[in-house]
C-alpha cells in the first residue's frame, strides 16, 4: 500500500493530506526515528518533545509506521476492513489536533503505538486490547481472579454509541480472538452508575452500561467533562447544554456532584 491509497482509505481530512504530501521525514531519519519507536514508546515520546519536531511531523511518521504496520497484517491474514477501522483512529486524532491547536497532526502518540504495534484492534463500534488483569474484580454476582485473560474495551470518539452496534462488536471481537478470551472489561466514565441519576433506562449509554458488573467507582479522573464536553473547564457554568446528557452531566455538577468514571467487567455467556 502506498502513502495516498493508506490516507484515503481512512479519510484523513483533505487539509492534512496536503501536509503530508511534504514529505519531511526522509528515509534515514524514519528508520533512526522508528528504532527509538521500537525500543521505548515512551522514550521516543520524551525525545519528540524535547527536538520540537511537532504534531505534522508526528502525523507523517504515524503514517508511515502503519504502511509497515499493513505489510503484518498481511502475514497474519486480518482483511483490511479490520485494518481500515483500527487505523482510522489517526484520523479522529488528527482532527482532534486541529480542534485543540489549530494544526493538523498528532500529539496522543503513545496511546496511538497500541495500533501500530497490533495490541489494540478497532471491530466495528469498539476497540479491543488484549491483557491480563492485575488484581481481583469481584461484583454483586460474578468475580474474575487476578491473572485473568481479558479483553479491555475502549471507546472511540465521533459517533454515537449505538448499543446494538457494541453488541455486533462483542460478536466480531469473539470471532477475531477466539474462545482464549472470555471477559470484557472497561474503564470509562460511560460505567459510572452516577448517570443513571440523568439518563433514562433505555439510554444507549445506559443499556452499553447495564452489560457490566461495575465494580469500581473513581472521581479522581476529569474524564467525564473532557468526553462529554469536549473539554475541561473551571466554571461549569459555562458548559452547554445543547443535548440531553449535556444539560443532564452540568445540572449534576452544579449541584456539587461528581460524575466519576466506573471500572466493571462482563463474561461471555
Amino acid at each position: 500500500m502506498k502513502l495516498e491509497e493508506l490516507m484515503e482509505r481512512i479519510h484523513l481530512p483533505r487539509e492534512a493530506r496536503e501536509q503530508v504530501r511534504k514529505e519531511r521525514i526522509g528515509v534515514k531519519e524514519y528508520a533512526v526515528w522508528k528504532d527509538r519507536f521500537d525500543q521505548d514508546i515512551r522514550q521516543f515520546v520524551v525525545e519528540w518533545k524535547s527536538v520540537g519536531a511537532g504534531y505534522t511531523w508526528a502525523l507523517e511518521f504515524y503514517l508511515k509506521l502503519a504502511l509497515d504496520t499493513y505489510e503484518e497484517y498481511q502475514k497474519k491474514g486480518y482483511g483490511d476492513k479490520i485494518f481500515d477501522q483500527t487505523f482510522y483512529d489517526i484520523t479522529i486524532w488528527c482532527r482532534e489536533c486541529n480542534r485543540k491547536h489549530g494544526v493538523y497532526g498528532l500529539e496522543e502518540l503513545e496511546w496511538l503505538s497500541l495500533s501500530v504495534k497490533r495490541k489494540l484492534f478497532r471491530l466495528g463500534r469498539l476497540q479491543f486490547e488484549p491483557g491480563i488483569t492485575e488484581k481481583e474484580m469481584k461484583g454483586e454476582s460474578q468475580a474474575i481472579l487476578a491473572g485473568t485473560k481479558v479483553l479491555n474495551i475502549h471507546i472511540p470518539a465521533g459517533e454515537p454509541l449505538i448499543y446494538e452496534e457494541c453488541r455486533k462488536s462483542f460478536g466480531q471481537a469473539a470471532e477475531f480472538f477466539g474462545k482464549e478470551y472470555q471477559v470484557y472489561v472497561c474503564d470509562s466514565w460511560l460505567l459510572s452508575p452516577h448517570l443513571k441519576e440523568i439518563l433514562p433506562e433505555t439510554s444507549n449509554i445506559i443499556r452499553f452500561q447495564n452489560l457490566f458488573e461495575v465494580t469500581e467507582v473513581g472521581y479522581d479522573s476529569q474524564q467525564p467533562e473532557m468526553r462529554i464536553f469536549g473539554e475541561v473547564l473551571a466554571d461549569c457554568r459555562l458548559y452547554p447544554e445543547d443535548t440531553s446528557l449535556r444539560k443532564g452531566a452540568k445540572e449534576y455538577m452544579l449541584s456539587g456532584r461528581k460524575l466519576g468514571t466506573g471500572a466493571g467487567f462482563f463474561m461471555i455467556q
